[in-house]
């Protein structure tokens, strides 16, 4: 089996990245199985800032894909990157060993990381994002003859306002002949759970109508929080339940939807595809075409604080709740796992990382940006109110909030602050993985023992990962670290880093963790 997560930092180590004319690359914001993606400013106005994705074309070539293959996801993106909800391709250049291309920077980070698990997002905030994204689907069909083939949550970025910006088309193809004729695909491209039923069969279809298709899942996971299917399969009971109802169900997450929402799904949702309407035919809705509070008169946002703050409404890890009446919806292990799907082992495993925070591809973006400028010293007890008071992640464990930041930054709020000594932390965090669910590996406080007392030693600033790799509860892969780096003698930063798999699975996960650790969690008593 291979180890995607030991490819995923190690590619600036083993070949050394290009310089890019007029570009300061700065810290790393996210990596992939083939790739990792930088933060960059201009050297001339470090006010402007781009994102450089560095695609490592021997990795690429080892697993089987031509640079022919990885050249024409750019080719794509770039021939789509006129639309405001598509995310824009400035520049790209092939060197010895990358492949990079300079986007415009998400800076609002992932949308799902902000949505709650089994509750999703009100109404108004799911019909602004579901017009957003079938406005970059229109524009994707219409003006450019090209179809994404992977609308998936993973896939759909915000920009530093709140705006949603389609990202990654590595599975997008042209669909539309010079002649206006459409080709007819066999092929089975995308994630399984967004995938339509013929993707599936591969018996035939339009591209096209299967993003309407992948479009109608994704509204329902902004409704409700989870995903309506393992697969759009027989082997799936709910799935199974959709097509006997012939797609009228109304029990379980579907009883959560108001009418307005049950019929548009029902629209997008056809398993015969000549049904499905366009998304040109979906923009004439009357639901689609309500104005929203939070847009302009070109459907951007326009009230981002507004937005913020209704997204943020929605987030809350009850600290208080009973662990046992909470533990089987929040564990991550399958529910049903279908014969398509890949098998593997659980994953559970301890790393130390250099002091230099940014050998640590993820977290530093994630957990300490900016922390320096913002709290020059952490020995008064009001800087360190101040600070908390401002991040979201620890306003998220009250039941009274304070007022709302712009949530929309790359920041995660799968993290925790904590007053706790390194052995504290790794002992309750190893309880609540194994109490979880989770598998593998159950001697993490042994092996961090171990490790300080070696010769060698751990220095204070060294970065502790412990990094899992399972399956969510539709059987799929889930993977990721949690990642404990100490700020200064008494705090700590605890954060959950989602490298590959559903966010919306691993923010479950995250809240299942927490509750066992809620010891460990450190909240002012002024704020709760």
């Amino acid at each position: 089996m291979i180890d995607d997560d030991s490819r995923e930092i190690n590619f600036s180590q083993i070949s050394k990245i290009p310089r890019i004319k007029h570009l300061k690359i700065g810290q790393t914001v996210g990596c992939g199985s083939f790739a990792f993606v930088k933060k960059a400013t201009l050297e001339e106005d470090p006010s402007v800032v781009v994102a450089v994705k560095f695609v490592h074309l021997p990795t690429c070539q080892k697993f089987g894909m031509a640079e022919n293959d990885v050249l024409q996801e750019v080719v794509l993106q770039s021939k789509c990157s006129g639309h405001v909800n598509v995310l824009k391709v400035i520049d790209c250049n092939v060197s010895q060993n990358f492949l990079w291309i300079v986007m415009e920077m998400a800076e609002g980070g992932d949308l799902f990381d902000k949505i709650e698990p089994d509750v999703g997002v009100d109404v108004e905030v799911a019909q602004f994002y579901f017009q957003q994204l079938v406005r970059a689907v229109d524009y994707l069909h219409g003006a450019c003859g090209v179809a994404h083939r992977d609308i998936k949550p993973e896939n759909i970025l915000l920009d530093k306002r709140g705006n949603l910006k389609l990202a990654d088309f590595g599975l997008a193809s042209k669909f539309r002949r010079k002649d206006g004729s459409k080709r007819i695909c066999k092929d089975q491209r995308g994630s399984l759970v967004y995938m339509a039923p013929e993707t599936v069969l591969s018996t035939g279809y339009f591209a096209d109508a299967t993003d309407i298709w992948s479009c109608g899942v994704l509204l329902f996971v902004l409704l409700t929080g989870e995903a309506p299917w393992e697969a759009p399969t027989h082997d799936s009971n709910q799935f199974q339940a959709f097509m006997n109802d012939g797609g009228r169900i109304d029990t379980g997450p579907w009883a959560r939807i108001n009418i307005e929402g049950l019929s548009i799904l029902r629209k997008l949702l056809q398993f015969d595809s000549r049904h499905r309407p366009s998304a040109a035919t979906i923009k004439t809705y009357p639901w689609f075409a309500r104005k929203s509070a939070f847009a302009d008169d070109n459907g951007m946002c326009s009230r981002p604080e507004l937005l913020s703050r209704r997204l943020f409404d929605n987030l809350h890890v009850a600290l208080n709740e009973d662990i046992a009446s909470s533990h089987h919806e929040s564990c991550p292990k399958p529910r049903q796992v279908l014969s398509t799907q890949p098998t593997h082992f659980d994953l559970v495993k301890l790393k130390v990382a250099s002091p230099d925070l940014e050998s640590f591809a993820l977290t530093q973006a994630g957990f300490t940006q900016g922390l320096s400028d913002r709290l020059p010293s952490l020995t008064q007890e009001d800087s360190l109110f101040d600070y908390l008071n401002r991040d979201q992640a620890t306003q998220q464990f009250m039941t009274h909030k304070g007022s709302v930041q712009n949530i929309f930054t790359i920041d995660r709020l799968t993290k925790f602050y904590s007053l706790s000594d390194m052995e504290t932390i790794i002992s309750q965090l190893e309880k609540a993985i194994k109490a979880s669910g989770i598998s593998g590996q159950n001697d993490l406080l042994k092996t961090f023992v171990a490790l300080r007392n070696s010769p060698s030693g751990i220095q204070l600033k060294s970065p502790i990962s412990v990094q899992l790799k399972t399956t969510d509860r539709k059987g799929w892969l889930l993977s990721g670290s949690i990642d404990i780096i100490q700020i200064d003698e008494r705090l700590r930063v605890v954060g959950f880093e989602r490298k590959r798999g559903d966010p919306l699975e691993w923010r479950r996960f995250f809240k299942t963790v927490v509750r066992f650790c809620k010891e460990l969690i450190y909240i002012p008593t002024s704020m709760t």
